[in-house]
């Protein structure tokens, strides 16, 4: 067994196997390649393609990962199998694996163009950065390699709306064919919603109120499932609000497309973005006359396709559009919607509940950990050396990283007990908890989005800094409209210098939680039926500008 076919040999079946998976024929590709495993016999290269093949079909990771290892024991130190296998491990949700393997891979090639991009959103998840430094190298290691790095996690490294552009256009998929025209005008507009994230998530929790607010006699809605998940409230909530509920799980992008178009969709609604689970080429397809991008994805998608972009004047200000490929549609407040229905802090619960000290200034860091780096870990040591009588909750998800924690706050010269790890609860309890918390302190390139509405929500203030980008000001936006915009500052120094002030002042810490409870309903923030009529307002809009100039 070698790692790849001797020169000369007779490898028919490879060859053709290899060329259908490049066009993506997959079914096809599996079946040849095994017979080449047969026949020809095995290389460890044969079985890095299978199993880059068997990764593509959905629900077979396993028997992926599996085959990357077999092609690993034929060829032990190549870099480029044990790259993959990190690759395929973190696809099938082994991170932490996925990471050591990863690291293995580029610890025998630095510049490998499989690990590279992978490596440094994983080192974000378990805190296993070192300094900026290290993160600024492997971004230029990146560039030059001509790697596209994962927009999201690119976002939280960089706050240059320019290079997000440019790495999103460098990704987007090209136009397939054009968009159909304008459908004659029905009863009411069809509008589609397209999303793998019609669940428990983020996106619902944050959409669910405007989906029931909906005017059902102007309009008409198609749901674009691209991966359901189990009968949860969500998804039956969601199942019920559609008009025509679509599972398009096992359809390819273009037949996703040609179903919208036979559906006559007047506007796309593209929920997702370059995230996970998306299907990007469904719009390059042309699902429908108007395609707009919203909600799911804080950034542009570089896609000739995708014509608006849902955003506001602080997300997106005038003279900043030059960095977003779609047209900028601003709704009047912020363009996040937000449920006003949902479960509201009754403070029942104490402080002790949560393992939280009753006599300290409690911060909390409650973003996802591939959001915090070097920098803002720094800047919350920073205000923890200033404010000796504080704590910070510190949220991990899923992972126990309290040791790795505990080590990052030693090296800065903060008592490790100051740090209070927490994990994932439920919606309501992770509501409760915020609400004893005194102030949470938002990361920077990528701020908190749910998370800093959830904040508001519970009656407690977020403290954020005012970025270039969407998604460093997005914070920004949710405070300016529950009319809290002195807590946006423009550095870090302002930042600190804020905090400080804030937990040394209780009194002004109590009046904006008096000012988020009694207000709650009347902010505009979550205000969710005056959101929804102005989203309404700017699907109408666009949809009579499409309708205006195709009669012209």
């Amino acid at each position: 067994m070698t790692i790849a076919f001797p020169n000369g040999f007779n490898c028919p079946l490879y060859t053709r196997a290899v060329l259908l998976m490049r066009n993506r024929y997959f079914a096809d590709a599996e079946q040849v390649m095994r017979s080449s495993l047969a026949y020809e016999g095995e290389t460890a290269l044969s079985y890095h393609y299978l199993a880059e093949i068997v990764a593509s079909r959905p629900g077979r990771i396993g028997e992926a990962i599996t085959l990357q290892e077999t092609a690993l024991s034929l060829a032990p130190s190549n870099s480029v199998f044990i790259a993959a296998l990190g690759s395929r491990l973190k696809d099938g949700g082994f991170d932490r694996q996925a990471l050591e393997t990863l690291e293995t891979a580029l610890s025998i090639d630095e510049n490998s163009p499989i690990a590279l991009p992978l490596i440094m959103r994983l080192r974000r998840k378990f805190l296993a950065w070192e300094r900026a430094a290290q993160e600024q190298r492997c971004l230029e290691s990146v560039k030059q390699a001509g790697h596209t790095p994962d927009p999201l996690a690119l976002l939280t490294y960089l706050d240059d709306p320019q290079v997000q552009l440019d790495n999103a256009r460098l990704r987007a998929p090209k136009p397939k064919r054009a968009k159909p025209t304008p459908h004659d005008p029905g009863a009411k507009i069809r509008i589609g919603y397209f999303s793998s994230d019609f669940y428990e998530h983020p996106t619902m929790h944050l959409f669910r109120g405007a989906l029931k607010a909906h005017d059902r006699e102007k309009f008409e809605f198609f749901v674009y499932d691209l991966l359901p998940k189990d009968r949860s409230e969500e998804s039956a909530f969601v199942r019920e609000f559609a008009d025509h509920y679509r599972d398009v799980s096992d359809l390819t992008a273009e037949a996703i497309a040609n179903l919208s178009v036979r559906d006559k969709v007047d506007i796309a609604i593209d929920l997702k973005g370059d995230t996970f689970a998306s299907k990007q080429e469904i719009f390059a397809h042309g699902a429908a006359p108007v395609q707009v991008s919203f909600l799911g994805f804080p950034g542009t998608t570089g896609m000739d396709m995708i014509d608006y972009m849902i955003a506001d004047h602080v997300t997106i200000p005038r003279g900043a559009e030059r960095y977003y490929s779609e047209t900028i549609l601003r709704l009047p407040n912020c363009y996040q919607p937000n449920s006003n229905c949902r479960h509201v802090p009754e403070g029942r619960n104490t402080r002790s509940d949560y393992n939280l000290p009753q006599d300290k200034f409690v911060f909390a860091n409650l973003n996802n950990t591939y959001k915090v780096g070097p920098r803002e870990f720094a800047t919350w040591m920073k205000i923890l050396k200033r404010t000796p009588e504080s704590v910070l909750l510190f949220y991990m998800g899923k992972d126990d990283l309290s040791d790795v924690i505990a080590q990052k706050t030693e090296a800065h010269g903060v008592d490790p007990d100051r740090i209070i790890p927490c994990g994932a609860l439920p919606q309501a309890d992770h509501l409760e908890r915020i609400a004893q918390v005194d102030l949470c302190l938002d990361c920077f390139s990528y701020n908190a989005h749910t998370t800093a509405s959830d904040a508001l929500w519970a009656g407690v203030p977020i403290l954020t800094l005012a970025g270039k980008q969407f998604a460093a000001r997005v914070a920004s936006s949710i405070l300016s409209a529950a009319h809290l915009s002195d807590l946006s500052v423009k550095s870090e120094e302002l930042f600190i210098d804020k905090a400080v002030s804030l937990a040394k002042n209780p009194d002004e810490i109590m009046r904006i939680k008096h000012h988020l409870r009694e207000q709650r309903f009347a902010l505009p923030l979550f205000d969710t039926e005056a959101w929804t009529r102005d989203f309404e307002n700017a699907l109408h809009q666009i949809y009579h500008e499409t309708q205006s100039a195709a009669g012209s």
